[in-house]
């Protein structure tokens, strides 16, 4: 699969690595407690407000870096794909939140006394 990736940079072999680190990310990362969890998306929000929606650079770097660190979407479906148009996701709009949640859910599994989650 990475030498098909490497060969033909296809958008769809593109989002399978994009979602396998973000699956990757998420099992492998985790927060301890909900107020940190909380002031990180704050924190992050902002971020995104500036830099990507207030500047170019983050659209200039997501399209300039050919690497799966964003899933693409096509805008549409009939067009040859050199002259497709996509939208883009960054990884990071994914996990941020997703980090968050499976604290979240982890908290729900202990407060159900559930034995096979653990919070800490």
């Amino acid at each position: 699969i990475v030498g098909a990736y490497t060969y033909t940079k296809h958008w769809c072999l593109n989002n399978f690595f994009g979602i396998a680190i973000c699956v990757q990310a998420l099992e492998n990362l985790s927060l301890g407690k909900y107020k940190t969890g909380a002031i990180l998306l704050a924190g992050l929000f902002l971020y995104d407000v500036w830099w990507v929606f207030g500047t170019e650079v983050m659209v200039t770097v997501a399209k300039s870096f050919n690497a799966p660190i964003k899933l693409l979407f096509p805008k549409t479906f009939d067009s040859p794909e050199a002259a497709a148009q996509f939208s883009m996701l960054g990884l990071g709009d994914i996990v941020i939140p997703g980090i968050l949640i499976a604290l979240l859910l982890r908290f729900d599994a202990y407060n159900a006394g559930a034995t096979t989650h653990s919070f800490h």
